[in-house]
């Protein structure tokens, strides 16, 4: 039976969306020599974190409240492997060939070209944005954010069945895990590693065990939290504020999503939502190939958000295309094998 759909998971992914197109927007501003951030959008940070490090803890958060909700009754391993293999890399390897055969038409060069064939592997798999600092690939677009949560997908059945069997002692070795990754930190990029983002999948998926609901108390501790964090600006290693910066701001907004619950609202995080992944891989093209028309040292801070808000609409553009031609292409294939 097909479950109901939870309201506030599509607010907060409707939100962790909207910061990666900052994220990735506001970046060509804070890339130039010097910085500009002035003219960044909105803002870079939030709670002293990386904005795009605060969105993507979002993501990992309702990703595992998300699966957590749809198989917490239920769990059959082939079905479950199947759906996520389908939901994830038809439309990635869509999105590819199209990237790849716009930039080889507008440059002349084969992106990637010099990288080891087999290399092209970690592409087909989506692990190549994952990789891509540690060793030639032909990445252009899913970042490392896809390859992670890949990754996290293969984890899951176990996770959940530790999370329903054996709930404290899964949530201590979990804590042990984390703690250890820190011990890793300079040597790789920590925050990439499935098992530093383990508490952030983990908390998502025991929030929907245990009761899905925030109280005002709960609220409130939250909000001292990120208010306290962005004024005092602790210290603390990147990733361990992302981690209870990102807890913290998901049950705040979890609890605003109680209040903004209305008919207008609900469409338009559901559309959000439909396409966020449709919108995950064709963002960071659109916004390199049309941030580099525009002399982003002389444009003004009007004429950015104006920037930012056509950008937007290009990348809903084809986001809607690719996710249509996606299904469609989905629907046609049964058909082709029974033929």
């Amino acid at each position: 039976m097909k479950k109901e759909r939870l309201f506030y998971l599509d607010f907060v992914r409707a939100v962790a969306v909207v910061s990666i197109l900052l994220t990735h927007f506001n970046a060509r501003y804070l890339y130039l020599v010097p910085p500009m951030p002035e003219k960044a959008v909105i803002t870079t940070t939030v709670s002293n974190i990386y904005i795009g490090n605060w969105g993507v803890s979002l993501f990992f958060i309702i990703s595992g409240a998300a699966l957590m909700y749809v198989y917490q009754d239920r769990l059959d391993l082939k079905t479950f492997y199947k759906k996520r293999f389908l939901s994830i890399y038809p439309m990635f390897w869509m999105a590819y060939i199209v990237a790849f055969a716009f930039l080889y038409a507008r440059n002349h060069v084969i992106p990637g070209a010099g990288t080891p064939k087999v290399n092209f592997l970690f592409t087909i798999l989506g692990m190549d944005g994952m990789l891509a600092a540690y060793l030639p690939t032909f990445y252009i677009l899913g970042e490392w954010f896809l390859g992670t949560i890949i990754l996290m997908y293969l984890l899951f059945p176990l996770l959940r069945l530790g999370v329903e069997k054996q709930p404290a002692l899964t949530a201590a070795a979990i804590l042990v895990i984390y703690a250890a990754m820190f011990l890793l930190q300079g040597q790789v990029n920590i925050s990439i590693v499935v098992l530093t983002r383990l508490p952030e999948i983990a908390f998502g998926m025991y929030f929907v065990r245990w009761g899905r609901k925030v109280d005002w108390k709960a609220a409130l501790v939250a909000l001292v939290l990120l208010v306290a964090n962005g004024l005092l600006a602790p210290a603390l290693p990147d990733m361990l504020q992302t981690t209870y910066v990102g807890i913290a701001s998901f049950l705040l907004l979890v609890f605003l999503s109680y209040y903004v619950k209305v008919p207008v609202c609900e469409k338009f995080c559901s559309v959000i939502s439909k396409y966020s992944y449709a919108i995950f891989l064709v963002h960071h093209v659109i916004i390199a190939e049309i941030m580099q028309h525009f002399d982003l040292v002389q444009i003004s801070v009007a004429k950015s958000y104006l920037l930012f808000a056509c950008t937007c609409v290009v990348i809903a553009v084809f986001a809607w295309l690719l996710f249509q031609v996606h299904r469609l292409i989905m629907k046609q294939i049964p058909t082709l094998f029974k033929k």
